[in-house]
């Protein structure tokens, strides 16, 4: 396992591969990483504090290059899309099981990252604004304030996946917007995962 993330991290330094390519490199080398050690992410406010202190610089340091995986988005997508797959993967898989119980962490992680990409663009730092960013940043902010455990706590169980089900609306806008944005090459690798997405859960659902 740590050879993939070692393959998958020397790829990502070279800088080879397209746009979809190296968001589905990170997030690969985070499922591996999950799978290796499931307890990396037990220390929540540590990572919620270090997502907040990479955000912040990368708006300060925003020109520059080696700050492109966290405002270009490509960090928090990659985050999210692991978020997303697991909620498709088999349950009796051991890396389903760990990224599970990491989810919400992932989720709050996710969108603290998603932040910057979203702030640069709105307040025109960043060329273009999409519709579809928007709402799916704006969809974000609700569904990140009830993941933390004190607001979680208060909500009945079935309120809580009756809101969690907004996070599929969240879904389907991400992929409009990097569908929308995002070269030919990288629009048929995030159509064939949309796909292979909402097939997936299709028969997840109707197997239950």
């Amino acid at each position: 396992m740590i050879g993939v993330i070692l393959v998958l991290l020397m790829l990502l330094i070279v800088d080879v591969m397209s746009v979809s390519l190296n968001i589905l490199a990170v997030a690969g080398m985070l499922t591996a990483l999950l799978y290796k050690w499931p307890h990396l992410f037990q220390a929540r406010i540590l990572w919620y504090f270090l997502s907040l202190v990479l955000a912040v610089l990368a708006v300060i340091f925003h020109t520059e290059e080696w700050m492109d995986y966290v405002t270009r988005g490509y960090l928090p997508y990659a985050i999210l899309f692991v978020v997303m797959m697991v909620g498709v993967l088999p349950n009796k898989w051991t890396v389903s099981r760990h990224i599970k119980k990491r989810r919400g962490t992932l989720s709050i992680m996710g969108f603290i990252l998603i932040s910057p990409h979203a702030v640069l663009h709105v307040f025109e730092v960043f060329d273009g604004i999409n519709l579809f960013g928007i709402v799916a940043y704006v969809l974000m902010v609700p569904l990140t304030i009830i993941s933390f455990q004190i607001i979680k706590r208060e909500i009945k169980p079935k309120d809580w996946l009756l809101v969690q089900k907004a996070a599929y609306i969240i879904y389907l806008a991400l992929f409009a917007h990097l569908l929308w944005v995002g070269e030919w090459f990288d629009k048929v690798i995030y159509g064939m995962l949309l796909i292979l997405y909402v097939n997936n859960k299709l028969l997840k659902e109707f197997s239950k």
